[in-house]
């Protein structure tokens, strides 16, 4: 439930952070989470200077793909609402299923069926987001692209559970993101400094709530539980992220991106819901 919670910050303070570019609050909020987890994890730091050889391209990738994460889905918010962006980046439980084998699990026939639903909703949201304007539809793949690079980025820091303490991991895969999203940033032509003191304050809510305490929780989990089992507990985070947008900035949810992301969810929850609960038993 602290994941949950600390998780649906991150859109209200990506919006708070406007005007700020896309690019640079997903570069400042994982730089600052980066000092948080490295910081928080001082005393295990010597770690990463004894990874294995065999290991050091996956903590790379780890934090290429949470920079492309971010990237990604921060700018869908520019082009589509909260409540749509988050359900569609919320169907990382369906690509961690797709990833799973790479790790050994199985997708079952059940959960089959609730990708099969959830992409009914998808394209519902699209639907809908094709009638208001095509800007929106970009947003959607953005936030699409973000599923699937979270969802890469969970079943990499569960195949390095054992390779490394998880804060200084996560310290690293953040810094590394912060390095590529910089460059990205300068390669764009969008400032990092001299921004809105209003923006660095929602970059820091972000990393501290949503990155430092929400995800590090997430990433903790993965390390016991199956990966999409964990994705499907940020199945609220649609809900608190909406809420919170539209008590803070009068956002009301379209109707297509409420109906389409509950059939998005529902789908998910009929797709994973039992196995989770098998898995607990």
């Amino acid at each position: 439930m602290l994941a949950i919670c600390a998780v649906s910050t991150g859109a209200p303070f990506a919006r708070w952070a406007a005007p700020a570019p896309p690019i640079a609050i997903a570069a400042l909020r994982v730089a600052i989470a980066s000092v948080l987890l490295l910081g928080a994890g001082w005393r295990e730091l010597g770690s990463l200077g004894r990874i294995a050889p065999r290991d050091r391209p996956l903590v790379v990738l780890s934090g290429v793909l949470l920079a492309v994460h971010f990237g990604s889905w921060i700018a869908s918010l520019s082009f589509t609402s909260t409540a749509a962006s988050v359900a569609l980046v919320c169907t990382n439980p369906i690509f961690a299923a797709l990833f799973g084998p790479l790790l050994g699990d199985r997708v079952s026939p059940r959960e089959v069926l609730g990708i099969a639903i959830a992409g009914a909703g998808c394209a519902v949201l699209a639907g809908g987001d094709w009638h208001a304007g095509g800007d929106a539809l970009i947003g959607d793949g953005l936030a699409l692209v973000g599923a699937a690079s979270a969802a890469a980025y969970l079943v990499v820091g569960r195949r390095l559970r054992s390779a490394l303490p998880l804060l200084p991991y996560l310290g690293a895969a953040n810094a590394i993101a912060a390095i590529a999203l910089v460059i990205a940033a300068v390669a764009l032509g969008a400032p990092i400094t001299g921004l809105p003191a209003q923006s660095y304050v929602a970059c820091a809510g972000a990393a501290l709530f949503a990155s430092f305490i929400g995800h590090s929780l997430l990433n903790a989990a993965v390390r016991t539980t199956p990966t999409h089992l964990v994705a499907l507990a940020v199945l609220g985070e649609p809900i608190g992220s909406s809420l919170i947008t539209w008590v803070a900035f009068g956002e009301q949810p379209p109707v297509h991106a409420a109906l389409g992301g509950a059939v998005v969810l529902g789908g998910i929850a009929i797709g994973f819901v039992r196995r989770q609960a098998g898995a607990a038993a």
